[in-house]
């Protein structure tokens, strides 16, 4: 069993493998991509002369802009390049979910078009281009301040782990939380101890710190990648591959925050001519010298070259060699290891235009026309070099006769002092022009161009005057040839770096993402959650990827669509051979080819039936009918039973008060004899007479007086109860109507 390596035989066997790798600076590779991005640029060759013609032919330019108009149509479109196919049959949902949510994370939650076409056009101009995704925790940090909270409210608040408390002020309230009497700390303990109501309110400053993840995606640039030699491809499981490095260039200060080590930050050296080689001077060649890169002023803003190396090594000395992320700063030839750890994958893809059998690094569309545009520019400035030198001929003069000084003049209607004869004394050395001999060896190299990418005007439009002068087969065919270079990159850039790059978003996504989200896709909110879905799932091309145009693949479908609404005409929406959800995706791909949203136009039948066996099933309007009829019945039952027990009631509380009021008569009867009675022996015993009998009189009238009213005041009381039972009933009458 072997040895566990050190972190000194660790630092040894990084650095080994960055000077050893491709890509790395002054190899072959990094020279060719250079020349193959100033050739793309237009740059000089260095052998331009003054007073000669200096004119580029932009042949490189030219055939990359001539296809990335197919590209972005391909793969930036509304139709996904690859759909994640289903392992069983409880992967069909997810798996048609995976494939709208990674493309909705690729290119939304992203800058997908700006990434997606800088990957894309590197691979044509440098041969390979890649790209590489991760997981990133953003956090955001903001203050903020509340007055007036309750005590549940700040609760509520104190109870987020997100909340750090900066300032805090808690007053008291009298009574109820309506109140707005406030008191001090002193006061409240006072009203407290004789047993008031305080309600607390709290002024809080809070520091909000919110962490929110998601997944990343970036194009490398070439001069940043390095992949040991030997490699055959970008796959930790190819046999062939065991390095690949991302260099970046890094302040300290970002390294700081990331909390690495102060003193193995500061101490890493930041050669500029590995931060900035070659190639990526070449890229920004056409800028002044950026001095702020390169300052010492600030020593947190200085840069230093940040290797992130994926390697197999068997680092625990178990005898298998294991995927390893390890993370260096300083250089090559003065490695600082920062971080070390194991790695679930590797998380890079890549673009090739043009593969080479079993070599990583393919041939770019440069590589193929960088040679023709040179002999194309030489051509061009010898043509021109002679049409100068035809309307500008060299003069042969009498330096005796004529002012040489004149002759510096090349103004029209200059004039030139002349002694004697001028036809002798200045005799123009003419020379014919010959350049319309090359004119067939300009036209030979266009159709080399042509044989060798098999892109001519037909990829990108076509002639009017070829349109005339073939016929429509010929001009069908030229265009199809002409498109199937194309169509083979597509091929090739969708079958390796487009797969490749949805399935790390894909295991990256289901490893990181810990609750569900709610995303809308396809017109319709879906509650996502790629923690569920099998990472295992296959990736298929879709079988429309550079198929024809646009309007040619619209065309076939309708085609298709015809057919398939004869055949529901004749056997009906679900037969057999073309139901109605496929001829819902037979509409769907004629929306996305004709650069549409389908959701903005047609439903999925498959989600609505979904939707329509969630709900309950509608009943019979016979049984409705019925069961209506039986409610009405029922309701008027119960409110004859609520009448009856109305009536019953009023009459028992109207003989209450009836017995209540005859009571009451009785007492007073009573009550009066014995007063009577009173005032009768008070009379005998010298009271006047006539006076107790007037006054007697009055107070049995009184009496009378009284019973009466109340005898009608219970009367009114039971015609206003009738009147209230009568206007709650449907017909007045205290009944229910059946056939209102």
């Amino acid at each position: 069993m072997s040895e566990k390596i050190d972190d000194a035989r660790l630092t040894e066997i990084v650095a080994q493998n960055i000077r050893d790798s491709l890509g790395f600076e002054g190899d072959d590779l990094s020279s060719q991509m250079r020349d193959n991005l100033a050739r793309y640029e237009g740059e000089g060759y260095g052998d331009e002369r003054e007073g000669r013609s200096q004119v580029m032919s932009r042949d490189v330019l030219e055939t990359v802009e001539m296809v990335m108009p197919s590209l972005v149509r391909t793969f930036m479109g509304t139709e996904s390049a690859a759909v994640f196919d289903p392992i069983g049959p409880e992967d069909e949902e997810a798996a048609e979910q995976a494939t709208d949510y990674v493309n909705h994370v690729l290119m939304k939650q992203n800058p997908g078009y700006r990434i997606g076409t800088s990957w894309m056009k590197s691979a044509l101009i440098t041969g390979s281009s890649f790209c590489k995704v991760w997981w990133e925790d953003l956090e955001k940090v903001k203050e903020e301040t509340y007055t007036g909270l309750s005590e549940q409210e700040y609760m509520v608040l104190m109870n987020n782990p997100e909340v750090e408390v900066l300032e805090h002020t808690e007053l008291g309230v009298y009574g109820d939380e309506d109140s707005d009497t406030v008191m001090d700390d002193q006061t409240a303990m006072t009203e407290a101890l004789n047993n008031r109501v305080v309600n607390p309110i709290h002024d809080v400053k809070i520091r909000l710190t919110q962490t929110k993840g998601r997944l990343r995606w970036e194009a490398i640039p070439p001069e940043e990648f390095f992949v040991n030699r030997l490699a055959r491809s970008i796959d930790e499981n190819d046999s062939s591959w065991s390095f690949a490095c991302h260099r970046s260039a890094r302040t300290v200060e970002e390294l700081l925050e990331e909390g690495y080590d102060e003193e193995t930050v500061h101490a890493a050296s930041s050669s500029s001519g590995e931060i900035y080689d070659q190639l990526f001077q070449q890229r920004f060649s056409d800028l002044e010298t950026m001095t702020n890169e390169y300052s010492g002023l600030d020593p947190l803003q200085r840069r230093v070259a940040v290797y992130e190396c994926y390697m197999k090594v068997d680092y625990d000395g178990d005898g298998r060699a294991e995927l390893r992320r390890v993370t260096c700063i300083g250089g090559a030839n003065s490695t600082k290891i920062l971080e070390n750890e194991v790695a679930s994958e590797l998380p890079f893809a890549e673009l090739t235009a043009i593969p080479r059998p079993h070599r990583i690094y393919g041939y770019s569309l440069a590589d193929l026309t960088k040679d023709l545009q040179r002999l194309k520019t030489a051509l061009w400035r010898s043509m021109m070099d002679g049409l100068y030198l035809s309307l500008y001929p060299h003069k042969a003069v009498d330096e005796s006769r004529v002012e040489l000084d004149d002759l510096l003049s090349e103004d029209p209607g200059s004039i030139y002092r002349v002694t004697g004869d001028p036809r002798t004394a200045i005799v123009p050395l003419s020379t014919q022009w010959s350049g319309g001999q090359a004119f067939p060896m300009l036209q030979w190299i266009d159709s080399m161009l042509q044989k060798r990418t098999g892109i001519n005007d037909m990829a990108g439009g076509l002639d009017a005057s070829k349109v005339t002068s073939e016929t429509a087969r010929g001009v069908d065919e030229m265009a199809n040839a002409a498109r199937a270079r194309v169509e083979l990159i597509c091929r090739q850039f969708a079958e390796t770096g487009w797969t490749r790059l949805m399935r790390l978003a894909l295991q990256i996504l289901n490893r990181h993402s810990n609750k569900e989200e709610l995303v809308k896709l396809r017109g319709q909110w879906v509650p996502i959650d790629p923690s569920s879905w099998n990472v295992e799932m296959d990736l298929q091309i879709n079988v429309g990827l550079g198929m024809g145009t646009k309007q040619e693949q619209v065309s076939k479908l309708a085609v298709v669509a015809q057919k398939q609404e004869v055949l529901m005409q004749q056997l009906g929406l679900d037969n057999p051979i073309a139901p109605l959800n496929l001829y819902y995706n037979t509409l769907k791909k004629m929306c996305e080819a004709a650069d549409l949203n389908p959701a903005l136009f047609f439903n999925d039948p498959t989600q609505a039936m979904m939707a329509q066996q969630g709900q309950p099933k509608q009943p019979d309007p016979r049984v409705m009918e019925a069961q209506q009829k039986m409610e009405l019945a029922k309701m008027e039952a119960q409110a004859k039973l609520k009448q009856s027990e109305a009536e019953a009631a009023m009459k028992s509380q109207t003989d209450r008060m009836k017995a209540e009021s005859d009571a009451e008569v009785a007492r007073f009867k009573a009550e009066l004899a014995a007063k009577t009675q009173r005032e009768a022996a008070e009379l005998k015993a010298g009271v006047d007479r006539e006076e107790a009998a007037n006054k007697l009189a009055f107070e049995y009238e009184k009496m009378q007086r009284d019973h009466e009213y109340r005898m009608r005041e219970l009367e009114a009381e039971k015609e206003l109860e009738r009147e209230k039972m009568a206007a709650g009933s449907p017909d007045g009458n205290a009944n229910i109507n059946l056939y209102d």
